[in-house]
């Protein structure tokens, strides 16, 4: 099995929880997060993530995630472009005002 931002989602979800109720499992995800993410999926973290785990002045853990991987740039396809692309500019409001029912082109 490999990460997805689904399953990355699911396991940070099952994270929380768990370390909520059980202290020893809270304990180890501020000393080594990446052993208690591994504790729970099976799966060490990502080449290049990094977790750093803090617990605030109200007992609140903050989770932090680094990434030392460079992103690569890729294009991206004519469907993702579709889903993206639509709307109106500012200028379209200057140049012909909003759209009233009642004005013909």
């Amino acid at each position: 099995m490999s990460w997805s931002v689904e399953k990355a989602n699911e396991i940070f979800e099952l994270f929380k929880q768990r370390a909520a109720e059980d202290e020893a499992f809270r304990l180890l995800a501020l000393e080594n997060p990446a052993q208690a993410v591994k504790e729970l999926s099976g799966m060490d973290l990502p080449e290049g993530i990094q977790l750093s785990i803090t617990e605030d002045s109200q007992g609140q853990l903050q989770v932090t995630t680094l990434s030392s991987t460079p992103t690569e740039e890729k294009e991206l396809s004519e469907e993702e472009l579709l889903s993206v692309s639509g709307g109106t500019s500012f200028s379209a409001f200057i140049l012909y005002g909003p759209p009233y029912d009642s004005r013909k082109k």
